[in-house]
């Protein structure tokens, strides 16, 4: 019976490791795969931390240029769209604004939210590593922090956790930040915000 046993076992492992070798070999966020080339994600440049500690300094008068990425390998036949907001008790229009790289003001949305297009039309020289900036302006007003986050702050509890997942296992939480009928851009827990102090 023990022997019985013995071969049921052995035969179920090789199975199970046949598939798990079979679906490692498959990358499913790929391109290649239809069901998630049109899935994208957005976060802040904070490369080995991953922690949400990055912070920024900017004196009155001066503006600081924030790093975010968008991972998208190859090109497509449309441009997308993410979506990032500021959190402060300084007032934005009075003690900061959010420009261009020209210097020019950006407005909120009805949600306020500020959009950041990513174009994806070209070729993609970037090797999936798409970056752009945003751009926070001092005003010399008044002095304390902003954070910039990808997630709208009321979805964000009291402890900093994200309200609203796909409930990932992995340590990493896949959360939307723009879906339509075309494309989904989704962002991370583990890089969804900066801290910047005006001084």
């Amino acid at each position: 019976m023990k022997k019985i046993y013995h071969i049921i076992a052995c035969a179920l492992c090789t199975m199970i490791m046949g598939m798990s070798l079979s679906s490692c070999s498959d990358d499913a966020w790929g391109n290649d795969n239809p069901e998630t080339e049109n899935v994208f994600y957005f976060g802040f440049e904070d490369w080995g931390r991953l922690n949400n500690g990055v912070g920024y300094t900017v004196a009155q008068g001066q503006t600081v240029e924030i790093p975010v990425q968008f991972w998208c390998a190859g090109s497509r036949a449309f441009d997308a769209e993410a979506f990032y907001y500021v959190d402060s008790p300084l007032t934005l229009g009075t003690d900061f604004l959010i420009v261009d790289a020209d210097g020019h003001q950006l407005q909120q949305d009805a949600k306020g939210a500020f959009a950041m297009t990513w174009q994806l039309t070209g070729t993609d020289t970037t090797n999936n590593h798409r970056v752009q900036h945003i751009y926070l302006k001092a005003l010399n007003g008044a002095k304390g922090d902003v954070t910039i986050t990808t997630f709208d702050p009321k979805d964000v509890d009291a402890d900093g956790k994200v309200r609203i997942s796909n409930g990932s296992t992995d340590g990493v939480i896949y959360t939307p930040n723009n879906i339509n009928s075309q494309y989904e851009v989704h962002c991370f827990t583990q890089n969804y915000k900066v801290k910047v102090t005006i001084q």
